[in-house]
């Protein structure tokens, strides 16, 4: 489905920002408690290379898994929500404004209908110009 509204295609664009940010935050390593280093959720948040003794009831091992699978289910739960509201916005087939004008002569003058023909979904926004 190609969007065809100017709303529709900053929607899509911000969802592709942020499943990168959440797929970046499962590949920064973190520190837990402050006082332990673990690597990257994504990774397996294995604890820093000193790390093998435990701190009080700090459990270096344990700590850095459970904290990892913190952080990857917000990333999950982030993405999945970014994802809905991605598609209902696609779905929702709203006309522009140019088109409910019948300004349908300058959808063609755009750059993306130069590139070629897969790209003239993006050069107007009527889903009557549509195949």
């Amino acid at each position: 489905m190609i969007p065809s509204t100017k709303e529709q295609k900053i929607i899509t664009g911000v969802v592709l920002a942020i499943l990168l940010v959440a797929v970046g935050y499962t590949l920064i390593p973190f520190r837990f408690a402050d006082a332990v280093d673990c690597g990257p959720p994504l990774l397996g948040a294995k604890p820093g290379k000193y790390e093998d003794r435990g701190l009080g009831f700090i459990k270096p091992t344990r700590d850095c898994h459970n904290a990892a699978r913190s952080r990857l289910a917000v990333a999950a739960v982030t993405s999945f929500v970014a994802m809905g509201v991605g598609v209902a916005a696609l779905a929702s087939k709203n006309e522009s404004q140019n088109c409910l004008n019948g300004n349908h002569e300058d959808c063609t003058e755009w750059w993306p209908s130069e590139m070629s023909e897969a790209a003239s979904g993006y050069a107007c926004q009527c889903s009557c110009h549509y195949g």
